[in-house]
């Protein structure tokens, strides 16, 4: 496993997010003649001025067009990964495991197979945010970006079961060397859309790699990245270094509290430690959500079809299909991607005595 270490942006001056002036007029005795004095004041928003102060990893760039306003781009490729995964299977790949949801695997290599090509990350957000009357469903595509370089994606794959609950595993042997894919890798992390060159790296919980470089073993967790709406995103942690009771979370998965970044509590999103439960990830939007920005996270989402154990597939929308109905999906929405009519030729490499997710085989010249 490579794993790149981040490496710090330089601090940048800190924001002015509102300026206004008050005109004092005074009357100098009867003479009818006014003097006028100018007093300037400016004030800072919180949030921006740790934005402008944040770390975030190699490969990002970071730029602020306004005071409250800040571009984020980057290059998508996770700076932690495995030499192998489980990506959904499409025509002619060999299933070798399935999750607790159906969802039918096939194994690939992280180089030289597509999921390795990611997608670019870019978009502008609203750095001085603030809570909106209600609340917006955090769903579809990425729902904000971590300083790592990823995408953060709710808490649920496209067959609406919790992603880190639905994960599966495949051990096998090449060269002498044993390898364990997994669907969900240790960082909490996967490709979304399997092979081809447009996936999106992304995480369904907390990017414990990346906050291990951050945070420390045990230290407080500190500002990891930002949502759609401009509130942080923070690891699991408490200011004292103690593992945050997702039960004192909103339904978002915010909480209001002191952070290494914010001496007075302020509002923010949490991604608890070892959550399986919609809960590992953000479930709402507490603030706004701009129109163009939401627009441009979702087509980081998965866009092809997941195959199904009970023989059908789930298209990106959710919606169960037959086989042959997905085929003419893709042919239709995605006419350089191979679709045979029925998306046949899936076969299970599992040994009797292997159990499921499990299975070992032996492979060469990979």
């Amino acid at each position: 496993m490579d794993i790149l270490a981040p490496h710090s942006l330089p601090a940048r001056l800190l924001p002015v997010c509102s300026l206004f002036a008050v005109t004092l007029l005074s009357s100098c005795g009867g003479s009818g003649s006014a003097a006028s004095t100018t007093t300037t004041t400016t004030t800072t928003n919180a949030y921006a001025t740790v934005y402008k102060a944040m770390t975030w990893a190699t490969g990002v760039t970071v730029s602020f067009p306004s005071s409250c306003s800040m571009t984020v781009t980057a290059s998508g490729t996770p700076p932690s990964h495995n030499a192998y995964y489980l990506a959904p299977a499409t025509a002619g790949q060999t299933v070798v495991a399935t999750t607790p949801s159906g969802i039918q695997l096939a194994m690939i290599a992280y180089a030289g197979t597509g999921i390795s090509t990611v997608k670019a990350i870019s978009g502008t957000f609203n750095i001085c945010p603030t809570k909106a009357s209600t609340t917006t469903a955090a769903t579809g595509g990425a729902i904000g970006v971590i300083a790592s370089g990823e995408a953060l994606f709710d808490a649920y794959e496209a067959t609406g079961t919790v992603a880190v609950s639905d994960n599966a595993s495949y051990t096998f042997t090449s060269a002498g060397t044993s390898y364990t894919a997994y669907f969900i890798d240790q960082c909490n992390s996967h490709a979304a859309g399997g092979m081809g060159g447009g996936s999106t790296w992304h995480y369904h919980g907390n990017p414990v790699c990346y906050t291990a470089t951050v945070d420390g073993a045990s230290g407080p967790s500190h500002i990891i990245g930002i949502a759609l709406d401009g509130f942080p995103i923070y690891g699991g942690r408490d200011i004292s270094g103690n593992a945050i009771d997702p039960a004192t979370l909103d339904a978002c998965n915010g909480i209001t509290s002191v952070t290494p970044e914010f001496a007075t509590a302020t509002y923010h999103y949490v991604l608890p430690i070892g959550v399986t439960t919609k809960q590992s990830s953000i479930n709402c939007y507490a603030g706004t959500v701009g129109a163009t920005l939401s627009a441009a996270m979702q087509k980081l989402g998965c866009m092809t079809p997941f195959l199904l154990a009970n023989g059908k597939a789930r298209l990106p929308d959710g919606r169960e299909v037959s086989r042959g109905e997905a085929a003419a999906w893709v042919r239709q929405t995605m006419p350089g991607m191979m679709a045979p009519d029925a998306m046949p030729g899936m076969q299970m490499a599992a040994k009797p005595d292997a159990p499921a997710g499990k299975q070992r085989m032996r492979m060469s010249g990979m």
